[in-house]
């Protein structure tokens, strides 16, 4: 949840910094082009496997430029900051009028995509294998603690984009974290078992977020 309030109140502040213009005389000197910062955090999310989410980003990135570029209309570029003021207010106060359920699956895999929303999802297979999980301006939650490990070992790639995972595993699995963040961070809360008796690879990137791996 803390890191959904760092994004949010970053998107509150870069909003109401492009809102300056249209308000006072200041003017911008990147104001133009600043979207395909955007674009190029869409194009890494995507990548490291974060599809849809960084589809998303890539969309609202190149829509921004085309109404810098003016291709498209100057009455609806004028206010588009408003719409990350309105996305902000909606991470920094947890998503409420989504509201989050919690699900339970025994599928040998899991497939999580947040976006916008928070996730919560329970694996109980005997056969656990691992699968996705992805938080792009939202949250994910999954527990593993009633799941036990196919030939004792799972692969779960995570990715994040202005947003956090959290990652419950039973106590004595191993983690081996291979995930990488930029302007992030990745928080283990559990000790390590002396004998595991299965191992969980975290595979993946974070952006702008975070990643907890807890028991």
């Amino acid at each position: 949840m803390a890191n959904n309030r760092f994004a949010g109140i970053v998107l509150i502040l870069l909003g109401g910094w492009f809102l300056l213009p249209l308000v006072s005389d200041v003017e911008l000197p990147i104001r133009e082009w600043w979207p395909v910062f955007l674009v190029g955090i869409g194009i890494a999310s995507a990548l490291s496997g974060n599809v849809r989410g960084g589809l998303v980003v890539i969309a609202v990135g190149v829509a921004f430029l085309l109404f810098y570029l003016g291709v498209l209309g100057p009455e609806v570029a004028s206010y588009w900051p408003v719409a990350l003021i309105v996305v902000g207010v909606a991470m920094l106060f947890g998503y409420r009028g989504f509201g989050a359920r919690r699900v339970s699956t025994h599928d040998d895999a899991i497939n999580v995509a947040s976006l916008f929303s928070e996730s919560n999802r329970t694996a109980a297979s005997d056969r656990f294998r691992g699968g996705t999980v992805s938080a792009t301006f939202g949250s994910a939650e999954v527990d593993l603690r009633n799941a036990e490990a196919a030939d004792g070992a799972a692969t779960v790639n995570v990715s994040v984009l202005f947003g956090s995972i959290t990652l419950r595993v039973p106590p004595d699995w191993a983690v081996d974290v291979r995930s990488s963040a930029t302007f992030g961070s990745i928080e283990s809360q559990r000790s390590e078992p002396s004998e595991p008796r299965a191992t969980l690879t975290v595979t993946g990137s974070c952006l702008f977020g975070g990643i907890v791996i807890a028991s």
